[in-house]
């Protein structure tokens, strides 16, 4: 069969468009004097990239621990099981346009990197292609040969394996570091209280007071913490029934709102009530420089999806934040953070999980070669199949376990 020719395949509803076309690029990538070192490093960032994912896991298990087993398990519960996927369209808290994309991003460089390694070192790639689902392409796929990676020397076997995880953790640092220069961009439109909503009825729905609008001053006195008037109350000179002026921001414009009659607090009558819930613009400055200056101190913040209702609150650029910010991106700054954030979400866990010692995974399978390699002539083959497979099922019981047994009402 000529090498030019698309071999189509189906399989579990899949569609693999096969073809030997891409060898070309992957060997003139592996020629390249970078190829043999880049896959040196990743050989080495393997470890750590499976370190950082283990951290993140047992700090998860960690605060799991700490509360009720029946609080966690119906926390778990409250959770669609379908946001357990990774897959856009399937998991409802992935978007389906910046999820696609980016999930193709993290096949399309995970695979390449595993073919461009393998040819830098002179190992054959047998074929290469695309992996669609439908018509929409999701992913892609390289071979390389089975039989000449086991005949390969243990650390040239060992760069092959560590290429798709460790392109993958780069890919994730690069789009974590172009989203803080992002997020960088965003500052309060006005300063002022932002309103994200109004309660009906209310003194503040009376007055026509939006969600969206910033409220910058009642009679003269200028806000710009949240705490100084909320939902409960409006702080302490202002009493129930009284008569004030609200000064309101809409839109670029200023208005002032006369004749605003307060309520009294229903929890208690003698602080008054205007109804709204907002955020000060001293807080949404603050929560710019939280987001883009917290890797180091709370990794754990960049976890949390900005789609995730309990996240929304604390990411910028969130559909509850990002309306009350300004940008020199203009209107393209939401779909450039939120595709940013996505290729960095689903590389990042792509490089993780390949990482870690399990079964067939890449880190699974290099894993076993770093066994072979310190146990040489010490180990036969079957013990480092053991020693894997038990490995990878402690890995998963201790991870998953409490978790799974909350879930299931087990404890």
């Amino acid at each position: 069969m000529d090498d030019e020719v698309k071999r189509v395949q189906f399989t579990w509803g899949l569609i693999f468009l096969r073809t030997k076309r891409f060898r070309s690029l992957m060997d003139s990538l592996g020629r390249r004097r970078i190829s043999k070192p880049v896959g040196w490093a990743f050989l080495y960032l393997l470890p750590v990239v499976a370190a950082v994912g283990l951290y993140f896991f047992f700090s998860i298990l960690a605060a799991y621990v700490s509360l009720p087993p029946q609080q966690v398990g119906v926390s778990l519960r409250s959770v669609s099981p379908l946001a357990y996927l990774g897959l856009p369209g399937l998991n409802p808290y992935i978007p389906l346009v910046y999820g696609w994309i980016a999930l193709f991003v993290a096949m399309i460089v995970h695979e390449g990197a595993h073919g461009v390694v393998a040819r830098s070192l002179g190992l054959p790639v047998k074929s290469s292609g695309l992996v669609f689902f439908l018509f929409l392409p999701i992913g892609a796929f390289v071979d390389v040969d089975e039989a000449a990676i086991k005949e390969a020397r243990s650390r040239d076997a060992g760069r092959v394996l560590a290429a798709g995880a460790g392109t993958n953790f780069a890919v994730a640092i690069l789009s974590l570091i172009l989203l803080f220069a992002v997020v960088s961009t965003m500052s309060p439109l006005t300063t002022g209280l932002a309103v994200s909503q109004v309660v009906v009825p209310s003194p503040a729905a009376q007055a026509g007071i939006k969600p969206g609008d910033f409220i910058k001053a009642v009679n003269g006195v200028n806000y710009n913490d949240s705490g100084q008037l909320s939902t409960a109350e409006v702080s302490g000179k202002l009493l129930p029934n009284q008569v004030v002026t609200v000064t309101v921001w809409r839109a670029g414009g200023t208005t002032q709102i006369d004749n605003v009659t307060l309520a009294g607090n229903p929890d208690n009558s003698s602080k008054a009530y205007f109804g709204i819930t907002s955020t000060g613009s001293d807080y949404l400055q603050q929560l710019v420089r939280q987001y883009t200056g917290s890797f180091l101190s709370r990794p754990i913040l960049y976890f949390c999806a900005p789609t995730f209702p309990q996240c929304q609150d604390g990411i910028p650029f969130s559909a509850s934040n990002s309306v009350f910010y300004s940008s020199a991106l203009g209107a393209a700054l939401v779909p450039i953070a939120m595709l940013l954030y996505w290729v960095f979400f689903l590389n990042l866990n792509l490089a993780i999980f390949n990482s870690l010692p399990l079964g067939p995974l890449d880190g699974g399978q290099a894993f076993k070669l770093g066994l072979q390699y310190v146990g040489r002539g010490k180990l036969s083959e079957a013990w480092v199949g053991r020693i894997g497979m038990l490995t990878g099922i402690a890995l998963i019981l201790i991870i998953f376990g409490y978790p799974v047994a909350a879930y299931l009402g087990l404890i």
